[in-house]
């Protein structure tokens, strides 16, 4: 996100790099302070809780969730060491680098606020999450300058350019895994003695069945009756609110499992429905993932300015189109929206419909707040029945019989406060009824009716999967001995009969792309001496591949440009590693932490 902003500042890309940092897809207010130890770590003043810590992994998908975690860690050391060396952005210098950020100049070259808005709205961002971003670029860009940097010579550059652009003309041969199976020796022992190395693996996280009442404004009105003195006083309400008043409707593209993929469907779909919004309805029948509404051509109801929508941003967009408009993508917890409204403000005497929806929410915006503290109490009253205290009131208790854990919550649409108030205390170990819970509008009661603790799987339970597992293991592991031997022979100078694939050119790039970390920095220290080829040994993806490096091209002489952007951005790279991770090293041992209540995950994966 904000890619193009953030290009330029090539200071804080260098230090965000090293330490694995990316501020801008984690959002803005991530270090709340927490209520006594309800958090995973506090580190010196900046606090990581369990919350935070979805929304990170929710916004780095992709990424694992001790990854997301040591990155929240080093924001929260970064944040402490500008404590420290006494740094910090003043407003004025806040504003200042807004205003010069030449994404933000229209044609005559001069800021623009329209524009400022509108980039941040296309990326889901409020203004405050901006300028905490930007503040945070500008720390970096500080305790960049402090790091320094170093003179580099001509002759270090085009060594630089021959270790990371040169290219490789190579071919691989690969050592199949399940070629060894067969030669994999299974016994009770055996199975037993890697179960127990590996219980991580045979671990069912903590979950929860419940059962629930949920309610909102919108599902009260349902059951509403009111009277023709109602209706008219409905319709003059909103002949009255013609501007503030809308009926709104939503195409919902959930993020799956390629947040990215989902964006771009959800634009491709919006540009169609603004090229001809009458189709919205078709298309919300055609494309939306909202079950609820995509067959009520995408309406979701009636709302006011000052009602209850998604977040602020939905709101932002269904109130800022005009009447009968579609608007850009919108992003939410549930994933991205395409919003179509239209003003009520047109309804007449003879329009009976709409005034009576309109009369029957008003009664029940009424019934909701009274009802929500009447239920409240008889929750509290009869802590162990939420039952009861529903039926009193007329209410329906609904249950979720699937077992819940923190990590599928997402993919039942259980919303995240919601999943807090099941794993607290009270509800969790002590099946209380919860306190009210509202999210987005809709008042949510919850009681876990049975809880399953984070526990190891008996081995006589998992013995088939352990069986699998071992066998995959060991035959890896046998694969593996079998490349190390050819390898060896490989270096030794002998010539062997291998299934060698055809001779490629690839460039560092390429490599980076398919190669893991480790993989691509054994292949590029990989290089072919006195004519003769050189070879490693790497892992793809639990497969042994060896590699045979013919030639390494020297890399193409740099112009001026290249020489004095390797010179200023790339080459100090890797002089400035060492102190950068000297410096996070030393904040670790200096800021203080504590381990809060929470964990990282109640799984393991």
């Amino acid at each position: 996100m904000f890619a193009s902003i953030e290009k330029h500042r090539t200071t804080a890309q260098v230090l965000l790099a090293l330490i694995g940092i990316s501020f801008i897809g984690f959002g803005a207010s991530q270090f709340s302070f927490g209520s006594n130890n309800q958090y995973i770590v506090k580190i010196g003043d900046q606090i990581i809780t369990r919350y935070q810590l979805d929304n990170a992994v929710r916004a780095n998908q992709g990424a694992t969730r001790e990854a997301v975690f040591r990155q929240l860690m080093n924001r929260a050391y970064l944040t402490e060491g500008a404590k420290q060396l006494g740094l910090s952005i003043s407003e004025t210098e806040l504003k200042q680098s807004i205003v010069n950020n030449k994404n933000f100049h229209d044609a005559n070259g001069k800021f623009s606020t329209e524009l400022f808005k509108q980039i941040l709205a296309s990326n889901g961002l409020s203004e405050q999450q901006f300028l905490e971003s930007e503040r945070e670029t500008l720390l970096l860009e500080s305790i960049g300058k402090i790091l320094g940097s170093n003179v580099v010579a001509d002759s270090q550059v085009a060594q630089f350019l021959n270790s990371t652009m040169a290219m490789r003309k190579i071919r691989n041969v690969g050592v199949n895994p399940q070629a060894f199976e067969s030669k994999v020796k299974i016994d009770d022992a055996s199975l037993k003695k890697f179960y127990n190395a590996n219980q991580k693996s045979y671990t069912l996280p903590q979950a929860v069945q419940f059962e629930f009442v949920r309610f909102s404004p919108q599902t009260l009105a349902e059951k509403e009756t009111v009277s023709d003195e109602e209706v008219k006083q409905a319709q003059q309400d909103v002949q009255n609110s013609s501007t503030n008043k809308r009926e709104i409707a939503h195409i919902l593209i959930p993020f799956g499992s390629n947040k990215d993929k989902a964006k771009e469907e959800a634009q491709k779909i919006a540009k169609e429905a603004q090229a001809n919004p009458d189709k919205f309805a078709e298309l919300a029948k055609k494309y939306s993932q909202d079950s609820d509404s995509k067959d009520k051509s995408g309406i979701i109801g009636e709302f006011s300015a000052q009602g209850n929508l998604v977040n602020d941003a939905f709101k932002k967009a269904a109130f800022g189109v005009e009447s009968g408009g579609v608007s850009d993508v919108v992003e939410s917890d549930f994933g991205y929206h395409i919003i179509r409204a239209k003003n009520l403000g047109n309804a007449t005497a003879s329009d009976d419909t709409a005034a009576r929806d309109a009369a029957k929410l008003k009664k029940a915006q009424q019934t909701y707040t009274k009802l929500r503290e009447e239920l409240s109490a008889a929750a509290f009253d009869d802590s162990g029945s939420l039952k009861k205290a529903a039926e009193k009131l007329g209410l329906t208790v609904q249950t979720h019989s699937e077992w819940l854990t923190r990590d599928n919550a997402p993919a039942a649409k259980i919303p995240n406060a919601v999943v807090d108030a099941l794993f607290s205390d009270d509800v969790f170990d002590k099946k209380h009824n919860s306190e009210a819970i509202t999210v987005d509008g809709t008042t949510w009661f919850v009681r876990a009716t049975q809880t399953r603790q984070q526990t190891v799987q008996a081995f006589d339970a998992v013995k088939e999967r352990v069986k699998g597992d071992f066998v995959r293991s060991e035959s890896a592991r046998l694969a593996t001995d079998e490349a190390k031997k050819i390898l060896a022979e490989l270096q030794a100078g002998k010539t062997l009969a291998l299934n060698w694939s055809p001779v490629q050119e690839v460039s560092p790039e390429q490599a980076q792309g398919n190669f893991s970390p480790e993989a691509y920095a054994n292949f590029m220290k990989t290089i072919p001496k006195n004519g003769k080829p050189a070879y490693v040994l790497i892992d793809n993806l639990g497969a042994p591949q060896l590699i045979e490096v013919q030639t390494v091209k020297q890399a193409a002489a740099a112009d001026a440009e290249t020489l004095s952007t390797v010179k200023q951005i790339m080459l100090p790279v890797t002089e400035r590693n060492a102190m950068a991770e000297a410096f996070m090293d030393n904040l670790s041992k200096i800021v203080k932490t504590e381990q809060g209540s929470e964990k990282v995950t109640d799984a393991t994966e």
